[in-house]
Parts: structure tokens; C-alpha cells; sequence
């Protein structure tokens, strides 16, 4: 591949290469055959965030293919490797056998059959394999408990070239965000953990204790950044694309100044100062959200010691009673959502 190739967006590119390339491909060799293509599930070229450097693996011109003849897989399959060109927009669409990683390389070749990077399948495969899903509408609120926010980013992400099996774009949208009484619990979730440590800032601050105050004022931004993106109605992403993603939240102009100063901040008497401002700022959006309950929580001593709190347990109490489904509103906290508190 040539190294002075300019980087184009994966699913630019891949929204071309099947228009120009698969679909006229399909269309000839399997004329009125039902199926759908989509760039979704990996990849950070799926959720836009991929630059030049995204290039070295498992990107490239790629898509899932999903047809529900599993009979015709194969067939498939060995029609593109015959039919493909060997580039498209000069990406090679040729890859490198699976490596230990399971990772592929685009690299150029002039010998048929082309190893694509198509994957064809069945969508229901697809779902049950990659995300567990057995059943993907009309989930119930327990089905919801166990997807995790970056499955359905993956799932939600992307793009849906054409859906002729006409499921895939009704899934995305069922898909698109959780169900108000799961949402709220996942709030509750953030602000519980909060509770538990929104006191232990002055408490290291009393102890000159310069690393803890850093660690646990880490956390506590960690947990309000992940408030602000439910607040808005957005999945979280795992660690990588976390902050990349907080900056496109509508909330990021006012939030993230405050977010860089709680993280930057050496004076340890001016760090709970910067999260004390990132505390009034997530009331102030969580009551501005019409689904959810309003609460006059203010910045306070914790008890009769000199600690800045928000007191959150008391904002975790008003979430849960808002909570319509008694099932979900009985759930213990410490055992929920554990995908938004255990970083990855």
C-alpha cells in the first residue's frame, strides 16, 4: 500500500465502495437477492473516530453483508474474491490472513481470489454471536440490563448502506437509546458511586494526601462526565473514544473547561472548588431534562466537617422513586451497570 495515500474516512470510503463496487456486484450475479449492508459493530472508523493512524488494521474498504439464506454464504463469498477489484479509491481490498490477534492488514495483490474484508452473515447470527442479543425488538427492561453502553454504540453507530431485509434499520432504531426507567437506573448507578466518594476529596485535603485527592477527584469527573452524556441521551464509549466523544456533547462548552480544571488543578484547596462547579452544573442540566425528577441539591458542608459535597445519595433517592417498573426500582445499585464503573 502506498504509504502517501491520503487518509479518507472510513465510512466515506466504505458508503463509496459499496455503491460503486459490492452493490453492482450483487446486483449481477445475484439479481433480486434480499440482503443488507452496513459498516457497524468494530472499529473505530464505525463511530467516526478514526484518523490516519486507524489504517493499520481491520480498516479499510470493509462491510457485513447479511443475507438470510445461509445456504448462499459461500457462494457469496467467493463471488466477491473473483469480482472485486484489487483497489478501490487505491485502498487495496485485499487483506492479510487473520493474524494472531485476529487483526487484518489491507495489502495489495494482482492474484484472484481477492481475501475481502466482507463479512456475510445472518443478522440473527450476527446479533446472537457478537452481542449476545437472542431477541432484538421489543426487548424487555431485564434484556435491557444486560447490554452495555459500547455494544449498543456499536450496534447504533455506523451506517446502514441498504437495508433490504428490512430489520436492520427498525433494530438501530429500538436500539437507538435505553428505555427512561433503564436510564434512570444507570443515573442512580453514577451518583451512588458519587455518594461514596464525593467526601473522601476534603478528607485526603485534611490528610495532605495530594495523590488521593487526585485519584478520587479522577473518579468523581469520570462519573459526572458519564452523568452528562445520559443526560443528553448518548451512550458512553470505553475509555479510548471517551473524551474524543464527551467533546461533542452540547453540554461540552460549559462542561469541559471545568472538566480540564478539576484535572489540571495543583492548588488541592481549589480542586474541590472546580468539581463543586461541576456538581452545580449537572443539577442544573438533570432539571432542565423534563423525564426526570427535579431536585434543589446545593453545594454543602458533609455534616459538621469542612468537605464540599453535593450530598448525592439524596439526588440517587429521588431517581429510583421516579423509577416506574418495580422491578427495576428494587435492583441493588452495586450491581448494576457495571460497564460505566469498571473502565475499560
Amino acid at each position: 500500500m502506498n504509504p502517501e495515500l491520503p487518509f479518507i474516512k472510513g465510512l466515506d470510503l466504505n458508503r463509496g465502495y459499496y455503491r460503486d463496487i459490492v452493490k453492482p456486484i450483487l446486483e449481477q450475479h445475484f439479481p433480486g437477492l434480499p440482503y443488507t449492508a452496513a459498516l457497524i459493530g468494530y472499529g473505530s472508523d464505525v463511530l467516526g473516530m478514526d484518523t490516519a493512524i486507524s489504517m493499520d488494521h481491520n480498516w479499510g474498504p470493509r462491510m457485513l453483508i447479511f443475507v438470510d439464506d445461509k445456504g448462499l454464504i459461500p457462494e457469496i463469498d467467493k463471488c466477491l474474491g473473483e469480482h472485486l477489484p484489487f483497489q478501490y479509491k487505491f485502498y487495496p481490498t485485499n487483506f492479510t490472513d487473520p493474524r494472531y490477534d485476529a487483526t487484518q492488514s489491507m495489502v495489495s495483490t494482482d492474484k484472484k481470489p481477492v481475501r475481502h474484508l466482507i463479512e456475510i452473515c445472518t443478522l440473527e447470527d450476527y446479533l446472537r454471536e457478537k452481542y449476545a442479543l437472542e431477541k432484538n425488538v421489543n426487548l424487555s427492561h431485564v434484556e435491557w440490563l444486560a447490554l452495555a453502553d459500547q455494544q449498543l454504540l456499536e450496534l447504533t453507530s455506523g451506517e446502514v448502506f441498504h437495508d433490504g431485509l428490512d430489520r436492520l434499520n427498525s433494530i438501530r432504531e429500538e436500539l437507538a437509546f435505553y428505555p427512561e426507567d433503564i436510564c434512570k437506573l444507570r443515573l442512580a448507578v453514577l451518583w451512588d458511586y458519587i455518594s461514596n466518594k464525593e467526601a473522601f476529596v476534603g478528607r485526603c485535603l485534611a490528610l495532605e494526601d495530594h495523590a488521593g485527592i487526585k485519584i478520587n477527584a479522577g473518579r468523581l469527573v469520570n462519573y459526572l462526565m458519564k452523568i452528562f452524556f445520559y443526560l443528553e441521551r448518548k451512550y458512553i464509549p470505553y475509555s479510548k473514544w471517551f473524551g474524543s466523544a464527551f467533546r461533542k456533547l452540547e453540554i461540552s462548552a460549559s462542561a469541559y473547561p471545568l472538566v480540564m480544571d478539576a484535572l489540571n488543578e495543583n492548588n488541592p484547596a481549589k480542586i474541590e472548588e472546580r468539581l463543586n462547579a461541576l456538581y452545580t452544573l449537572a443539577v442544573e442540566r438533570h432539571n432542565a431534562a423534563a423525564w426526570l425528577p427535579p431536585i434543589d441539591n446545593k453545594i454543602r458542608d458533609y455534616f459538621n466537617r469542612p468537605y464540599s459535597v453535593i450530598f448525592a445519595e439524596t439526588i440517587v433517592k429521588k431517581i429510583m422513586e421516579s423509577i416506574k417498573d418495580p422491578e427495576i426500582k428494587s435492583l441493588d445499585l452495586g450491581k448494576q451497570a457495571l460497564d460505566i464503573i469498571l473502565d475499560r
